[in-house]
């Protein structure tokens, strides 16, 4: 088993906590997940391979993959930036297949309008602000009988500690 070195401690810089980067991305993934419980989308710990055997009182379920960054190197001119990329899958599910179609539609954009700048700069980023710009990179829908997943591929720029 491998275990993961211990995460530095915030630390304190003129009088505001400054986050690690390990800690500033975890936050930025905390704040997705809520932001789109807010909005009604369930979660769940115990993985489903099948849609099929997702309980009725679960959907729409979400979840959000961390799916890798990029750096910037800076020569410490001005602060670093990161762009920390996200895939946010919803399934849902409806049996009349214009009903679905809609229950689509209304998904991505509900995801569009609410994953902003200002809501990912709430909990532990609210004071520093670190985030400074949500990309929408792409949105695919796979549909099998009655049950659809949306894919939604997002880009969260954020200034490194």
């Amino acid at each position: 088993m491998i275990l993961a070195p211990p995460a530095t401690p915030p630390t304190i810089s003129s009088g505001r906590i400054v986050l690690g980067n390990y800690e500033t991305v975890k936050a930025i993934t905390d704040n997705i997940r809520t932001v789109l419980k807010a909005e009604g989308i369930n979660f769940s710990h115990t993985p489903y391979d099948d849609g099929k055997n997702i309980p009725a009182s679960l959907i729409p379920l979400g979840t959000v993959n961390y799916t890798g960054e990029t750096f910037e190197y800076t020569h410490g001119q001005r602060p670093g930036y990161s762009e920390a990329d996200f895939e946010i899958k919803v399934v849902v599910s409806e049996r009349d297949q214009v009903v679905m179609t809609r229950e689509q539609q209304r998904w991505v954009h509900a995801i569009r309008s609410v994953l902003t700048v200002d809501a990912l700069n709430n909990g532990g980023l609210q004071d520093s602000l670190y985030v400074s710009r949500v990309v929408s990179r792409s949105v695919t829908v796979e549909k099998r009988e009655y049950i659809s997943t949306i894919t939604y591929g997002l880009t969260v720029r954020y200034r490194e500690a």
